[in-house]
């Protein structure tokens, strides 16, 4: 584990590395995708309440129809200015602007026909001058103006915008980044010197045509103006002064002077406010401006309120895209700038967030990396998620919580790099293992364990662990003799193969594992490397039935080699160590412990016992089939403290007679040998002799007998001690 671990990090971490160099050396290329999934996240948002202190006054399709085409007669935008002030507006702010005469005025149309020459003075100058009624009415009412500038071509203008504001600008370093006007459009001069102030209108979108941001300041000819929504906000917060404040990437904010006291406006590096969208279209309260213009409008919409005049309508064309909407009337891109200044609900770019972003790339990549190299495959695509998901939270309350800006779309990517990345990583060092533990399992077990243990994806089988197994061992007796009988090592070789093969393949088919060859000796064991239910009773099984399979061998080995063959098999179940073991370069996955030690010495015990297939009490515990099984004796081998209880597995099933007699004869043998009636236990033991042919059993209990007669023991527990393996 340590070792992927390692190898995890290296991968991910030039991954990162990469990722880390397209976002510091291609910022603009990424904006627009950062910007809509910034986007997403207001929508996802939803539309949250405003202030109730911004009004607007619309030109909407009701007022068009009921008062004709746009541009009203100047009159009537002055009634609606009346009405409006009366009402109780604290301030007027128009998203329009008027560069040109009212051609409806009874004036301008004397004029513009000539008959002002032919007609009497007193008569024309009494004829009403509908844009003289408006610049009074402008005067008269707390009326802000809009206008508009130019940042492409030049206009030459005789006027100046008006500049109520006290601007400085602090540590300015003659690099400009306020957006530079070229020209301006401004309101007829009789308006422009009757207002009270006013602000330019333009909002500028960013390269997907999206507004996201507006700006707050311009330069034009070297001087400083306001935006609409600045400088409504500067007459109703009683602002003294603005201060630019700049730093060496460039303007990082604006703070605004009060009398005692300064706040501060956050911007982007060029003095534009980042927008924090109220909602869709209608996020603030509609009044048409036919009701405001007859007067029958609600008044408390109004009163000790900011409003707004413009257009919504759709066939005026102020239609701007937003993140809520495609077509958002462009008096809302207004209102909700000043809306984020009264509430102070900013969200800003900090200077930092470079390496804040840098930072979370790298604790993601730390993270997912940990995680990736320790879980399983398939938790892959629920990690991924659970992490965007995280991510999405992550950033929603950083921007409408904490306000801050910061990049969504690299730690997005990263994530399902580091994903596809340890993805295809896990699946090259998972085949790896795979294959090795196919190498390594091919020769041990059968085909379809192998398979089986690759489709579980138990990569993990070659680390050392505890496990109950059942371990076997076999072995040929007197196979020095038959080495010599053959004289050939070829023959020798021969006959090893056809003894081995068909009990290697009866290992097999009870799910057991070939451990090893060691010379004619055979190793295996159950429950390892996989699981194997009743392994005990399979282990026996198997035994039984290479005891079988001995008799055809042994038939074909009398055919070719004049020789038959004969083999003791021992059988423990017990706790021990599984894994691969061996040095670095050349290891095996094998077994160690104390159970499997005695598994060795109980195949040894067969040639004293006369027995082919001896237990242990404790294989014979996990058992759950039914067998013939006669009780050895009670022993300690060697190595070993306490004693041991082992067994001869005759066959599987139930006894017959006339083997139920023996058994039972030969119980009430060995019931007298361990109450220690050594006597009668000869006896009983001699009357078995002479009625069996297999009497290797007998005569090592008469022989025991006898001499447990002649040499009495002080303190016999039935316990036999072995002194050799």
């Amino acid at each position: 584990m340590r070792k992927r671990l390692i190898i995890h990090l290296i991968i991910n971490s030039l991954l990162i590395t990469g990722l880390l160099g397209v976002y510091i050396s291609l910022p603009k290329t990424y904006q627009s995708l950062d910007n809509r999934l910034r986007d997403f996240m207001f929508i996802s948002r939803g539309k949250v309440d405003d202030s109730k202190m911004i009004s607007i006054v619309t030109i909407d399709e009701p007022s068009l129809k009921a008062l004709g085409q746009w541009p009203w007669e100047r009159t009537k935008i002055a009634r609606m200015l009346e009405n409006l002030t009366t009402a109780g507006a604290t301030i007027i702010a128009l998203d329009v602007f008027f560069s040109e005469q009212d051609k409806s005025s009874p004036q301008y149309v004397i004029h513009s026909l000539g008959l002002d020459k032919s007609l009497d003075k007193k008569l024309v100058t009494s004829l009403p001058d509908y844009d003289q009624i408006m610049a009074q009415t402008i005067g008269q009412t707390p009326t802000i103006l809009g206008y508009i500038f130019d940042l492409k071509k030049a206009r030459n203008s005789e006027q100046f915008p008006i500049i109520n504001a006290t601007i400085s600008e602090k540590n300015f370093a003659n690099t400009e980044f306020l957006p530079q006007a070229k020209g301006v459009t401004l309101n007829l001069e009789q308006f422009q010197e009757s207002a009270f102030s006013s602000g330019f209108i333009n909002s500028l979108p960013d390269e997907s045509g999206m507004i996201r941001r507006v700006p707050l300041l311009m330069k034009y000819q070297e001087v400083v103006f306001t935006s609409l929504a600045m400088e409504v906000f500067r007459l109703v917060s009683g602002l003294d002064a603005i201060n630019i404040n700049y730093e060496h990437t460039g303007i990082s904010s604006l703070e605004l002077v009060y009398d005692g006291g300064s706040a501060i406006i956050p911007t982007d590096r060029n003095g534009r406010l980042a927008l924090n969208f109220l909602g869709p279209q209608k996020s603030f309260t509609y009044i048409s401006a036919k009701d405001v213009i007859a007067n029958t409008f609600d008044k408390t919409l109004v009163k000790d309120k900011i409003i707004l005049f413009g257009a919504t309508s759709v066939g005026l064309m102020d239609l701007r895209a937003t993140p809520f909407d495609n077509a958002l009337p462009g008096i809302e891109v207004h209102a909700t700038a000043i809306e984020n200044m009264i509430k102070q609900d900013y969200l800003q770019e900090p200077d930092w967030s470079e390496g804040a972003t840098t930072l979370l790339l790298i604790v993601i990549m730390l993270f997912l990396t940990l995680l990736y190299s320790f879980l399983p495959a398939h938790w892959t695509v629920l990690l991924m998620c659970f992490s965007l998901y995280g991510l999405y939270v992550f950033f929603d309350f950083m921007l409408f919580q904490q306000g801050l800006i910061l990049n969504m779309l690299f730690p997005l990517v990263c994530v399902v790099l580091l994903t596809i990345s340890s993805t295809l990583l896990n699946y090259f060092l998972e085949n790896k293992q795979r294959k090795k533990i196919r190498d390594r399992f091919s020769q041990k077990v059968s085909a379809a364990v192998v398979d089986d243990i690759m489709r579980q994806g138990s990569t993990d089988l070659l680390i050392a662990q505890e496990r109950e197994i059942s371990i076997f061992f076999s072995d040929i007796r007197g196979f020095t003799n038959i080495s010599e009988a053959l004289a050939s090592p070829t023959k020798l070789i021969d006959m090893l193969n056809i003894y081995m093969t068909p009990m290697v393949e009866s290992i097999m088919h009870h799910q057991g594992t070939v451990d090893k060859f060691i010379g004619d000796a055979i190793m295996a064991y159950w429950n390892a490397p996989h699981h194997v239910n009743n392994h005990a009773d399979k282990a026996i099984q198997s035994a039984l039935q290479q005891m079988q399979q001995l008799k055809r061998v042994n038939q074909f080995l009398l055919q070719k080699y004049q020789l038959s063959i004969d083999i003791g098999i021992g059988i423990n179940t017990g706790q021990a160590t599984v894994g691969e073991m061996g040095s670095k370069g050349r290891s095996d996955y094998t077994i160690i412990g104390d159970s499997v030690n005695l598994a060795s010495r109980l195949e040894g015990l067969n040639k004293p016992y006369g027995s082919n297939i001896i237990i242990s009490e404790f294989t014979l515990a996990q058992a759950k089939a039914n067998y013939v099984i006669r009780e050895l004796d009670k022993v300690r081998v060697k190595g070993k403290k306490e004693g041991i209880t082992i067994y001869e597995v005759l066959q599987e099933g139930t006894a017959q007679e006339p083997l139920i007699s023996l058994l039972k004869r030969y119980n009430e043998a060995l019931e007298c040998y361990k109450k220690a009636q050594f006597i009668d236990a000869m006896a009983l033991f001699e009357q078995l002799k002479a009625t069996e042919e297999k009497t290797t059993l007998y005569e090592l209990y008469i022989a025991r007998c006898q001499n447990y007669i002649d040499h009495p023991p002080s303190d016999f527990d039935g316990v036999y001690t072995f002194t050799t393996k």
